[in-house]
């Protein structure tokens, strides 16, 4: 089975997070370091033999460099 593209207009970003629509997916950032935080994964092999199927760990990659750039370009903040 082939995964479905993870695409960046796929996610929401914002200061509490990032978060896969497709999948529900997402990433909160840690109360003390905003660099690091947990994954709660959604859905995202839900239906293996469907087209909305995505690889974890692929997803889980990407939603981790996305949250770094954005963290890149918004400057650390202490309340949420």
């Amino acid at each position: 089975m082939a995964s479905s593209l993870i695409r960046r207009d796929q996610f929401e970003i914002t200061p509490e997070g990032i978060t896969h629509l497709p999948t529900g997916t997402r990433l909160t950032p840690g109360p003390a370091d905003a660099g690091s935080g947990v994954i709660r994964s959604g859905r995202p092999g839900k239906d293996p033999g469907s087209e909305d199927g995505y690889d974890c760990d692929e997803l889980h990659r990407i939603m981790r460099e996305l949250w770094a750039e954005y963290l890149m370009n918004h400057p650390p903040f202490t309340e949420r």
